[in-house]
């Protein structure tokens, strides 16, 4: 419970981070930790495959991705997202406010039904569910792998300087 105590406000803190820091390499690093906070929070409670799937799938493929496209990308889109982004912090505290009320109340006045009841005392076994994902599972992992792999050639050819893409 302690370490619940202090992990959940970190992962808060983290999160805001990511919303309120101005250059976009700072807000997905702190996307990243936030990520992986939630991960080792999957693994404190017992979650341990959905504690690796977090870690290797967000923390390992998207957040590193996010952060390797922000680094390829000129300076010049920095600063034009810097100089706009006050107008736009109305909107998005307008937009996110209500969302993030409904969702308090859904959370706090929800009671579980019992089919989560009888979903939380079925468990699966890690091997059994490794063995699932990468035996019968095994196209749709490597189609997320060749999506990535074609978001990071995506990137990497809108990163190109405008004299390149005119030639």
């Amino acid at each position: 419970m302690i370490a619940l105590s202090i992990l959940i406000p970190l992962i808060v803190l983290a999160a805001l981070g990511a919303i309120w820091k101005a250059r976009p390499v700072h807000s997905a690093l702190f996307l990243a930790l936030s990520l992986s906070l939630v991960a080792v929070l999957y693994l404190i409670l017992g979650a341990d495959f959905l504690g690796l799937i977090q870690f290797s799938v967000y923390v390992g493929a998207v957040a590193v991705l996010i952060v390797f496209s922000l680094l390829i990308t000129r300076p010049s889109d920095e600063t034009k997202e810097i100089a706009r982004r006050p107008q736009s912090m109305l909107a998005g505290l307008l937009c996110s406010v209500p969302v993030l009320a409904v969702l308090v109340y859904a959370v706090s006045f929800s009671t579980p039904t019992e089919e989560v009841a009888a979903a939380d005392t079925a468990k699966i076994e890690l091997a059994e569910l490794g063995k699932t994902l990468f035996t019968t599972h095994a196209p749709a992992v490597m189609a997320v792998a060749v999506m990535l792999t074609a978001v990071m050639i995506g990137a990497a050819l809108f990163a190109r300087d405008i004299n390149e893409r005119e030639s």
